[in-house]
């Protein structure tokens, strides 16, 4: 594939199907060159498009502040609250080691500098300091929709902070939105084929 090596170098010393997915979206979200269209509902149009911009927003941080892997739901329905918390703990302390270096060699490859909201310093305070039943829905209780004062209450218990301030601001849609990985929603993922692990290094 066009490109590989020069984002294998990219996200160096990693080297796993994983990170090469997700650099790989990266790469080609940051190069900004495709095609635009007004809709989802749209075709593209054939005229390429080159972006000017020269910042790149991630949200990187979202899901680790605020529970929005599957795997925190995993730990919470294993050891409840305590798995909970240790697993996001686990995450935001890796962040810098496991995400930021490799993201911010890859997005400044094509002279773009990365900006990350969910990271900025009051909001990641906030967001320690706030309990997780405050950040996530996980242990809620199940209510009908004849119970329900409010259909939001239906909204997936992960990252469930961010979801109902969606919901609250009147973006209904984004708030239902399913969790989908960078990789996936990009297609660069190997994985989909499902013979492939994330954890295992690039031959």
């Amino acid at each position: 594939m066009a490109h590989r090596q020069t984002v294998v170098d990219l996200m160096q010393p990693h080297n796993t199907e994983m990170d090469l997915s997700i650099s790989f979206a990266l790469y080609f979200a940051s190069r900004g060159i495709g095609s635009t269209s007004s809709s989802s509902n749209m075709p593209a149009s054939d005229a390429v498009y080159t972006t000017g911009a020269k910042v790149l927003l991630s949200g990187l941080g979202a899901d680790e502040l605020f529970g929005g892997y599957q795997r925190h739901a995993t730990a919470f329905s294993r050891k409840g609250f305590t798995g909970l918390l240790d697993e996001l703990d686990l995450d935001i302390g890796r962040l810098g080691k496991r995400n930021l270096g490799r993201d911010d060699r890859v997005i400044s490859n094509w002279g773009r500098e990365a900006r990350y909201p969910f990271l900025d310093e009051d909001l990641l305070a906030w967001a320690m300091a706030t309990p997780v039943t405050e950040k996530c829905g996980f242990g809620e209780s199940e209510v009908s929709r004849e119970e329900m004062e409010d259909e939001s209450e239906l909204l997936e218990p992960g990252k469930k902070v961010l979801r109902c301030l969606a919901w609250k601001l009147g973006m209904q849609q984004v708030a239902k939105e399913k969790k989908r990985a960078i990789q996936f929603g990009a297609r660069t993922a190997k994985m989909e084929t499902g013979k492939t692990k994330g954890t295992q290094l690039l031959s």
